[in-house]
């Protein structure tokens, strides 16, 4: 039986990973998400589902996390959803609004991965640079990508205090740990990609890291490494951050989301992936860190925040765990 299929009949925890294959090009529109709606198959195709098979095929234990297309054969994705990834047999990367489509269309694998060397899982104040990438078995065709935020003027517009931001994520839609919870999570409420908008709140000391969400407008397990955008004035959209940890439990809306710009030079000696411009060519030509009138804060380490299962959910297939945004 195609795993999906098989995970469609199961009951899952929550847990976050990988995701695949080329849909038609569509336009833009986050974990599951707290609050938030489910995007039809062909709203924000970029946005994948990372599934880290682990055990063997008959084990029924996968993780499960989100990331997001940085060119046809390249994801972006939280550190911590490819901890242990050594050990998967396989990562699934799955395309459109579910992880559990028999479409082998929507469906490929991860052929190569890599954590950031600044990843920190010891005492990090801030800047945790929670950032990993998956190489995809090949590059997928028709699906359009949302450029990460570059530019110093679209900066200044984008990364203030109450700026409308968009989650996006294949993650719970409720905390299966909270006390008043009921778990385990079922099917309808993990593995669907769903979006939510909300705002950015502040700013971490250099601007690498921002608090957003608001209450009932939240990440939760399964969404790390989803995308968070912002759209211009212009109508364009930007990848201003990625999902990496919050407060337990979701719904808080108290997310930290790394800010991609400045681990670009690292994506492209690894993987080729230019996405600066020449003149930037080292990250280090943005004034990105906040003053107070634009709201700075100081944003909680990873050892304050709870453990994640992959924020993703770490699927536990039979309970898929959805790795877990880290909690502080």
């Amino acid at each position: 039986m195609p795993l999906f299929a098989m995970l469609s009949a199961l009951v899952l925890t929550a847990a976050p990973l990988p995701a695949d294959v080329g849909l038609g090009v569509p336009s833009p529109g986050p974990q599951p998400i707290i609050g938030g709606d489910s995007v039809a198959l062909s709203e924000w195709p970029s946005v994948v589902a990372l599934v880290g098979i682990q055990g063997g095929f008959t084990s029924n234990t996968a993780n499960l996390c989100t990331g997001v297309l940085l060119d046809p054969q390249t994801v972006l994705t939280a550190a911590h959803c490819l901890e242990g990834a050594e050990d998967f047999d396989q990562i699934l990367v799955v395309f459109g609004d579910t992880i559990y489509t028999v479409d082998d269309n929507r469906r490929t694998t991860g052929v190569d991965f890599g954590v950031h060397p600044g990843f920190c899982l010891g005492e990090c104040d801030e800047d945790v640079y929670d950032f990993g990438y998956v190489v995809l078995a090949e590059p997928v065709q028709g699906v359009s990508t949302i450029p990460p935020l570059v530019d110093q003027a679209e900066w200044d517009e984008l990364m203030v205090a109450d700026h409308e931001v968009l989650l996006v994520g294949y993650g719970a839609i409720r905390d299966a740990e909270a006390e008043d919870s009921s778990p385990p999570l079922k099917t309808d409420e993990v593995g669907h990609k769903r979006a939510v908008t909300t705002v950015l709140n502040s700013l971490s000391s250099t601007g690498l890291e921002f608090f957003a969400g608001q209450e009932g407008r939240d990440t939760c397990n399964g969404d790390s490494g989803g995308p968070v955008f912002a759209q211009l004035e212009s109508g364009e959209w930007r990848l201003v951050g990625i999902t990496s940890r919050g407060v337990s439990p979701c719904g808080s809306g108290r997310g930290v989301y790394g800010v991609p710009y400045a681990v670009l030079p690292w994506i492209a000696e690894e993987t080729g992936v230019e996405l600066l411009p020449a003149s930037c060519a080292e990250a280090r030509c943005l004034d990105i860190a906040p003053s107070e009138e634009k709201g700075r804060c100081s944003v909680v380490s990873l050892e304050e925040s709870r453990a994640p299962s992959l924020l993703g959910l770490g699927l536990l297939v039979l309970s898929v765990v959805g790795r877990r945004r880290r909690s502080y």
